[in-house]
């Protein structure tokens, strides 16, 4: 699928409610709610279900009872598709948004992060675990940062995350996390991380427990090389997670702390497709599984 494909395909609202019905996002039959006898049937160019008995006329939006409803209701289908499309392609930015489909900068912010929570729901429902036996799992925290400017003084908001990537599998995973305490890192390692894999990080306090749970524990002083000459451990995988990672948090000029975590599940979302995958037809198919039409 590319632009050409969205253009002759969704030309106008119809279109858009056509691929979105086909794709399980909107009702392919509905019950009428008022008699609850007969089947409704699309009226006034396919923007409601109507009730075609003379003493009932009962009409129903075909947002109403799917994920199109409420606050995401005030924006036309079509540009809505076309919106979609261009966030799984990784350019909806404010700029496209408004030369491509004549979108504000307020409902472009608010759709993409409507958009980031159906990736955000989408990961929870997968859960990753990471390693195993004769595995190794590369463990390191970063800062991400923002900086602000006003009245002549630059100040920096800072969040620290937490994260960690299978060299065997390449899967990963990520987490804002208060701090760096044993007490905040272990029990997400526990969870991402199989007992029995061999877990490699650098010379922070806060990792001193892992061999007590059942880790191969191998650590890289960065002070002196980045990779223990000894064992030839490195954490060079993780360190290319990050800088990915990172990669649109320039492009943005920071993220604000508040979104922080949103963000980096869209990353996660997009580094887990599969091979082959096509991003926009696997949004549609997560919203379409997240929220069914009732």
């Amino acid at each position: 699928m590319n632009v050409r494909w969205l253009y002759s395909t969704v030309k106008d609202e119809e279109c858009a409610a056509t691929l979105l019905r086909e794709k399980g996002l909107l009702h392919q039959e509905r019950l009428c709610p008022s008699c609850c006898s007969d089947l409704m049937q699309l009226g006034r160019g396919g923007k409601v279900w109507r009730c075609h008995k003379r003493s009932c006329r009962e009409e129903v939006s075909i947002r109403t009872g799917t994920w199109f409803e409420g606050r995401r209701g005030r924006l036309k289908l079509q540009n809505a598709v076309g919106l979609m499309f261009f966030w799984s392609r990784g350019y909806s930015s404010m700029k496209v948004c408004s030369d491509e489909l004549g979108i504000n900068k307020s409902v472009t912010c608010r759709w993409n992060r409507c958009i980031r929570e159906v990736a955000a729901e989408a990961l929870a429902e997968l859960p990753v675990q990471l390693g195993g036996p004769s595995q190794t799992v590369e463990l390191d925290e970063t800062l991400f940062c923002r900086s602000k400017y006003g009245r002549g003084r630059e100040y920096t908001r800072r969040q620290w995350v937490f994260g960690g990537t299978c060299r065997e599998t390449g899967q990963s995973f990520v987490a804002p996390v208060e701090n760096q305490s044993s007490r905040t890192l272990m029990p997400i390692v526990k969870r991402h991380v199989r007992p029995g894999t061999t877990v490699i990080t650098d010379e922070w306090r806060g990792y001193r427990f892992l061999a007590r749970e059942g880790y191969t524990h191998m650590r890289v002083n960065y002070s002196h090389s980045f990779v223990n000459r000894a064992t030839g451990a490195h954490t060079q995988s993780i360190e290319s997670l990050w800088s990915h990672a990172k990669r649109g948090n320039k492009i943005r000029c920071g993220t604000h702390q508040t979104s922080l975590p949103l963000h980096l599940c869209e990353f996660m979302w997009r580094k887990r497709l599969a091979s082959g995958d096509d991003p926009f037809e696997k949004l549609l198919q997560d919203i379409a599984k997240l929220y069914p039409p009732h």
